[in-house]
């Protein structure tokens, strides 16, 4: 059975947004990934170039899907990898819907780190991010802007998201203009001592 890709606009949905909540039942946290599908056919289109994804049957189309989100996803929490199981996935012709089970990560942790690029390859994709758990609540677009990454640390009363500045690149930009200043200062210095 091949796989039908429709790739309609459709006015309810936008196609360059996708949903992920993140939330722990009966004990296991569970990812819920809610996509557009019509944005999903275009990534996957531009990601698999060499695939002719019409030829696909249904389960491979499933599981290439499943590997693409697998590979554009890293979540670490504390510094350690948590792997993405896969729960099922259903595909849809306006929306699809796929669970992760993150068997690895704990209920009770102190940072996580996501890196969520699933579908970069559309322009305009946005990422609506929900970590959730009891009375805990950390929401984030990912887009291009943030390069698709989030980090949150977990406090007493609220999950709260790091500063992220790039104190090694302003360490760089600052090393590399006092060489410049000063390269600068010394030549002009020896320049003018041998002026006439």
């Amino acid at each position: 059975m091949a796989v039908t890709l429709s790739l309609t606009s459709v006015i309810a949905h936008n196609p360059n947004t996708t949903s992920v909540n993140l939330s722990p039942i009966n004990g296991i946290w569970v990812a819920q990934f809610t996509i557009s599908q019509e944005g999903a056919n275009v990534a996957l289109k531009k990601f698999y170039k060499d695939l002719n994804l019409q030829n696909l049957t249904l389960k491979e189309y499933k599981e290439l899907y499943i590997k693409y989100i697998k590979e554009h996803t890293t979540l670490k929490v504390d510094g350690n990898e948590v792997l993405f199981s896969s729960a099922g996935i259903k595909l849809g012709n306006h929306q699809t819907n796929i669970k992760f089970i993150l068997e690895d990560l704990p209920i009770s942790f102190d940072n996580i780190f996501l890196k969520l690029a699933i579908f970069e390859e559309n322009q305009d994709q946005n990422t609506v991010v929900t970590f959730k758990n009891e009375d805990k609540t950390f929401r984030k677009v990912l887009n291009n802007n943030n390069n698709f990454e989030l980090q949150f640390e977990n406090t007493e009363s609220s999950y709260r998201e790091y500063e992220t500045t790039n104190f090694s690149l302003y360490v760089v930009i600052s090393v590399g203009l006092i060489i410049f200043i000063f390269t600068g200062t010394f030549l002009y210095r020896k320049r003018n001592k041998n002026s006439p």
